[in-house]
């Protein structure tokens, strides 16, 4: 009959063995996630630089049409 002392010992060896193998077969895994960690946060700051860049020329265009508006003489919305 084994004791507990027994099983503990050979729930520390499967556990050892199964961490192992798991380990091994998330590495890929592991590494892929880092990348796309990488390039999601890419995408994000690149998204931010071209929201910025899309206010900027709005508001040049809002400047250029009510420019035009007050040179025609037609009424500004408010």
């Amino acid at each position: 009959m084994l004791t507990k002392n027994d099983l503990s010992q050979i729930r520390g060896v499967v556990k050892d063995e199964v961490g192992e193998q798991l380990d091994s077969k998330l590495a890929p895994i592991k590494k892929d996630i880092k990348s796309l960690k990488k390039d999601v946060s890419q995408i994000k700051r690149d998204q931010n630089s071209m929201l910025i860049m899309l206010d900027k020329e709005q508001m040049q265009q809002r400047k250029r049409i009510t420019r035009l508006e007050e040179h025609v003489g037609l009424p500004i919305p408010q």
